[in-house]
């Protein structure tokens, strides 16, 4: 690669013409390093190895002229020159090398990797989550091409996703996957999120389960874990999940949001198959089916309810009683005109009891977010159907 105008290479050898006439020695390939003259270094290194290729201390001072040259272009205009570096250095290795040569290797290739990883760090600090977060995506591959390092391809797909290439991300992370020797939860964990974000829940679902096989442990996996079997409507699973996590983290007011809301779901479905049950005169299924729905969406409240205690100004948490409330009164009211009439007294009641109960967070829910013209047609509608339906 020629990194310098003809004329001034022209210069650089006019006056190394001087120098050899003035004196008996040529230069050495460390005094031409020491000197800067990179490109003339490399000039007489290629002559050297074409005379005889089997010189490995060659070799490596041309992967170290390489690094010393990219260190002055443009991050995203280097890979090249590491390309060729790590060429050098698997050429000297081949033909054999000492411990005083391996050890070189080791230190250029390190020292070289940590400036590009660190750089890019402080670069991706600085662009953040700009689309053109490019100087730290190109530090992150500068870094990749000299060492494949487990922390550069996760900080290169971190930079990627961030400025919106998910898809880049995820092919950076496969890539890594393919190449590490032993893959590391922290990747199984990334790619179980990013093809989450990009809409594929069972590819999501796949890697968070290689994640971690003790996987409540790890609560930030098992959250990811549960976010992708909702994705994927397996209800059974996220709340099996949920459970465990509750267990463990029982201080974590948006783990029970999200159990509760699951768990409310569940309780949707055994509502219906109420009806069902209603409709097909089955009187013992219904006092089964009623045991079970009235259990299961106790718990639910309960979990709703636990979350809301621990932030009572958490609108998300406020909304979540009032839907629920809301929700379950409307299934109720369906029930209730399928049911038999012995029973119908008991679910009016209970309708009545949710109703008031749903009205009671929207309320709260307004005092948060006043002019707010969908919130102020819930309470509407509310407000409508206590007074038809119970005003007496």
């Amino acid at each position: 690669m020629k990194l310098i105008k003809s004329t001034r290479l022209a210069c650089i050898m006019l006056a190394f013409g001087f120098f050899f006439a003035c004196t008996s020695s040529k230069p050495t390939i460390d005094s031409l390093i020491l000197s800067n003259q990179y490109d003339f270094a490399l000039t007489q290194i290629e002559k050297q190895l074409a005379e005889n290729p089997d010189q490995p201390d060659l070799l490596i001072s041309k992967g170290e002229i390489n690094t010393l040259i990219a260190s002055d272009l443009d991050p995203r205009e280097r890979t090249p020159l590491y390309s060729e570096t790590g060429s050098a250095f698997d050429q000297a290795i081949n033909l054999g090398v000492d411990s005083v040569q391996f050890e070189k290797i080791n230190s250029i290739k390190d020292q070289t990797w940590s400036k590009e990883h660190n750089a890019g760090t402080a670069a991706y600090n600085t662009e953040g989550s700009s689309p053109e977060n490019s100087i730290a995506q190109a530090h992150f591959r500068n870094a990749i091409t000299l060492k494949p390092e487990e922390s550069s391809y996760l900080s290169l797909a971190t930079a990627q996703f961030t400025s919106g290439n998910i898809d880049e991300a995820i092919s950076t992370l496969n890539t890594a996957k393919n190449l590490m020797p032993e893959v590391s939860p922290k990747i199984y964990e990334n790619l179980g999120f990013l093809y989450l974000q990009n809409g594929e829940p069972d590819q999501s679902v796949f890697y968070y389960e290689l994640a971690n096989r003790d996987i409540i442990k790890s609560k930030n996996i098992a959250f990811g874990l549960v976010n992708a079997y909702i994705s994927t409507s397996n209800t059974e699973k996220a709340i099996r999940l949920l459970d465990g996590l509750v267990e463990n983290y029982p201080n974590d007011a948006t783990i029970r949001n999200v159990y509760g809301t699951q768990l409310y779901l569940v309780t949707e479905t055994i509502m219906n198959d109420l009806a069902d049950a209603y409709l097909n005169n089955d009187s013992s299924l219904v006092s089964q089916i009623r045991f079970e729905a009235e259990g299961v969406g106790e718990q639910a409240e309960k979990e709703l309810i636990q979350a809301y205690s621990r932030d009572t100004t958490n609108t998300n948490f406020i909304e979540s009683l009032g839907v629920f409330y809301n929700n379950l009164t409307g299934k109720y009211l369906s029930v209730y005109e399928v049911a038999f009439e012995a029973d119908r007294p008991s679910l009016s009641i209970k309708a009545k009891i949710l109703l008031d109960f749903a009205i009671e967070y929207y309320e709260k829910l307004s005092q948060f977010t006043p002019d707010n013209s969908d919130l102020e047609s819930t309470l509407e509608g509310l407000y409508s159907l206590k007074q038809s339906r119970f005003s007496s």
